[in-house]
């Protein structure tokens, strides 16, 4: 399952979308810079976001500012990455996601690399809001920190089938820092070499790596 979704994280950086056997809907929202791909098999979907590949994507990864959920709701202490959650919440984006949940769906999987991975997550607690009576399983490769104390008790509750995996010392997630407030979610599963203090490295951040150790894992 976990190579499956992997591999389809990394192939949502590709131009091109093989069907495997799914029907495929792909969004991309030009403002946001946000792409997603959506398969559908029977009664089983797919939400595929893609990582950072633009100079927007990045502009959203830096802005490490939080913001509050519920939306508009002050008085909540759930605080999220601005960048994340302002690109997550363009309504052309959301608006497909949830046409895309018809009545007969039961299963939902996410899942995404990096970037992708933080909009995976949003996108997984905010689905789970309106279609609670849904299966939900999110796999998050190499993901940033996305929220704080309060908001990691409210996912891990609602969205309890998250696998968060980490490839040796991947920079990426050791960001946004903890001592600004961040906290990762789901259950983690580390993969590669030992992670080292003092030692991040931006090419344990390919998805390349992440496959492989992957693929290594399997019986065989």
């Amino acid at each position: 399952m976990l190579v499956r979704m992997m591999e389809l994280a990394g192939m949502s950086y590709s131009a091109s979308h093989p069907p495997l056997g799914g029907v495929i809907q792909v969004i991309d929202d030009g403002p946001t810079g946000v792409q997603c791909v959506l398969r559908r098999w029977g009664t089983r979907l797919s939400v595929v976001f893609r990582g950072s590949d633009a100079p927007i994507d990045w502009a959203h990864n830096l802005r490490f500012c939080k913001k509050v959920i519920p939306y508009g709701n002050t008085a909540s202490p759930i605080r999220v990455h601005g960048g994340f959650l302002d690109a997550y919440k363009a309504p052309q984006i959301r608006l497909a996601i949830r046409r895309a949940v018809t009545a007969d769906i039961r299963q939902v999987d996410l899942t995404g690399h990096s970037y992708g991975a933080a909009l995976a997550l949003l996108c997984a607690v905010d689905l789970q809001y309106h279609f609670p009576t849904l299966d939900y399983t999110v796999a998050l490769f190499g993901c940033p920190r996305v929220g704080n104390r309060a908001f990691r008790a409210s996912y891990d509750r609602r969205v309890f089938k998250t696998v968060r995996v980490e490839y040796g010392n991947d920079i990426v997630t050791r960001l946004p820092f903890a001592w600004m407030g961040f906290r990762h979610v789901g259950a983690r599963l580390h993969l590669g070499p030992p992670r080292l203090p003092f030692f991040p490295s931006l090419d344990d951040h390919r998805p390349q790596r992440y496959l492989a150790a992957l693929l290594a894992r399997l019986p065989g």
